[in-house]
């Protein structure tokens, strides 16, 4: 069983996802948050049927959805109101596209830390600043700036080979509806 405090993080950590796929089921912004809101009220209420910190996604997703569709129920009167087969549509292929963005992101990770540590910090130093330029990552090791791009070139073409590689071994193990881009 879920303590409260466990729920709280794990609704904190998953909320901008949930908060994602509540706009996929909602025509405005204002009703996917809050839809968000109500489902968390919702889950809130039903913290004890929640047995384990893996199920909570899965979980979560099914208070959104039915959320939405309670919404759109009582919003029918509304010209901008999606019908409820187009929710249930859009709910599937945003549960469905949420887990290959995690499964992505999971390979990913993997895939960084198999790349040589010169490449690995490349990388880190080029994409976890929005405002470095190659030209300062290049004064900071000492290297000149083509030849970093040509490095950086080759690291993302290690990490999309090895990126596809997991995710076609995560399908073919895991999850046979995971359906790579």
């Amino acid at each position: 069983m879920i303590k409260e405090e466990q729920f709280i993080q794990l609704f904190v950590r998953h909320e901008a996802e949930l908060r994602g796929f509540a706009m996929t089921l909602m025509p405005r912004i204002p009703d996917a948050e809050d839809v968000v809101q109500e489902a968390c009220v919702a889950m809130w209420k039903r913290i004890g049927d929640l047995q384990s910190e893996e199920s909570f996604r899965s979980w979560a997703y099914t208070f959104v959805r039915f959320t939405a569709l309670n919404k759109i129920r009582k919003q029918q009167r509304s010209m901008l109101v999606f019908s409820e087969s187009l929710v249930e549509l859009l709910s599937d292929e945003g549960e469905k596209e949420a887990a290959l963005a995690q499964a992505e992101l999971e390979a990913l990770v993997s895939c960084l830390k198999k790349l040589p540590a010169i490449q690995r910090d490349l990388v880190t130093r080029y994409y976890t600043s929005a405002n470095t330029r190659m030209a300062d990552i290049a004064e900071a090791l000492q290297r000149n700036v083509g030849g970093l791009y040509k490095a950086l070139e080759r690291a993302r073409d290690s990490l999309r080979t090895c990126i596809g590689e997991s995710l076609k071994e995560m399908e073919s193990e895991q999850a046979p509806g995971l359906k790579t881009r």
